[in-house]
């Protein structure tokens, strides 16, 4: 992102929910456009992001059909023993709150596949985003690197049918 992009990975809603669209499915459209970036550096490891973080960082700024960048650094740490175990994760509150101010994509430097502990399902962040045709993106890298809070997200994924999930190489216009 900015002067290097972001890789990270896509899942369509078939990579959590049974008979949904697979990355061939999905408009261009969703994958081009408006972002903006929460800035949630100053998140503990191994630690919930709540709806009023979300709320905290880009509330006022987020409007409906938004991509929404969530920035917590930990992918810096990507590859590193307990990686996984020590990704931040969004709380079921927070889940619920990308669903009710309609977002279209939600993109983290974080692992998409933690859950909070006192979720009522596995994969539940993703199936109830997935569920809601809101596209996940994880892994990205880079998010530091964007200066403004409003940008241009261009995530294009890679042109295979019949696919769940696959690399993408994300880049921001500022």
């Amino acid at each position: 992102l900015g002067e290097a992009p972001a890789l990270g990975q896509l899942g369509a809603p078939h990579h959590f929910v049974r008979n949904g669209k697979r990355v061939h499915d999905i408009p261009l459209s969703t994958f081009v456009g408006d972002a903006v970036v929460a800035n949630l550096s100053d998140t503990p490891p191994d630690s919930a992001i709540t709806a009023r973080d979300l709320e905290r960082a880009v509330g006022e700024k987020l409007r409906r059909g938004d991509r929404l960048l969530i920035r917590t650094d930990w992918n810096k740490h990507y590859g590193e023993p307990g990686w996984t175990e020590g990704s931040p994760y969004l709380s079921p509150d927070a889940v619920d709150w990308c669903v009710a101010r309609g977002v279209v994509l939600v993109g983290m430097d974080f692992s998409h596949a933690k859950d909070a502990p006192v979720t009522p399902a596995k994969f539940y962040t993703s199936k109830t985003l997935c569920e809601n045709d809101i596209i996940v993106m994880a892994y990205l890298r880079n998010l530091d690197r964007i200066s403004k809070e409003r940008v241009t997200l261009i995530a294009l994924p890679l042109a295979i049918v019949g696919v769940e999930s696959t690399p993408v190489r994300a880049v921001v216009l500022e």
